[in-house]
């Protein structure tokens, strides 16, 4: 959704948040951070956006809820050479998983009694393993793994993208102390930009691709 590329930050969901950005009046600055960190910040307050966040059970009081951005969609990746299939009871049995940890992504595989997880820190650690074969797969967003393997100019042909495992809404959102005209004037702009496809033709490039 947002990574840095050559100290630059790219994504749709950058591109998204911008593009509402100009038409709220604010100022555009953004900041890319790691998930648990833009957590950890949004706790705190500070009068931030964010998009794309996972509506789960604890999180719903939280934040106040906008648009739904996308649908999010978790997946496998493996080396191009796995013969799949590649089915959750298959994944049981590997060695180890590439996930983020305490990632959405880990924590559906743990509540389906997954322990296998080799777990790091950033998406892109996910990639050198499954390449070095220090895992059989990587387990995340669909979203994310032809971006990273983009950033990481990782050589085309050599990993295969699965089909999503389970798929669930991302919404914006934003903390509690954002003022509720402000917060009006972002619900406008957003239910706008999707309605004219905007996030639609944003998010094009980063679709579901098999071969990487």
């Amino acid at each position: 959704f947002a990574y840095l590329e050559d100290g630059k930050p790219r994504g749709f969901m950058l591109e998204s948040l911008l593009a509402v950005a100009a038409e709220v009046g604010h100022s555009g600055k953004v900041s890319v951070v790691p998930i648990p960190r833009m957590l950890q910040e949004m706790a705190e307050g500070h009068r931030m956006m964010t998009a794309f966040l996972a509506r789960t059970p604890e999180r719903a009081d939280r934040y106040r809820w906008l648009e739904t951005g996308v649908e999010e969609a978790l997946s496998f990746a493996t080396l191009a050479s796995d013969p799949g299939p590649m089915t959750l009871d298959r994944a049981r049995e590997f060695r180890a998983i590439a996930t983020i940890g305490n990632g959405v992504p880990e924590n559906f595989l743990r509540a389906r009694g997954f322990n296998n997880f080799d777990s790091a820190g950033t998406e892109d650690a996910g990639l050198r393993k499954l390449l070095a074969g220090r895992v059989e797969a990587w387990f995340t967003s669909q979203w994310v793994i032809p971006a990273v393997i983009a950033a990481e100019n990782a050589p085309r042909g050599l990993v295969k993208l699965w089909p999503p495992v389970t798929r669930y809404p991302l919404y914006f959102a934003a903390t509690l102390d954002v003022p509720p005209d402000e917060l009006a004037a972002w619900a406008k702009h957003l239910a706008a930009f999707r309605a004219a496809s905007g996030i639609d033709r944003l998010a094009a490039p980063y679709r579901y691709r098999p071969e990487l």
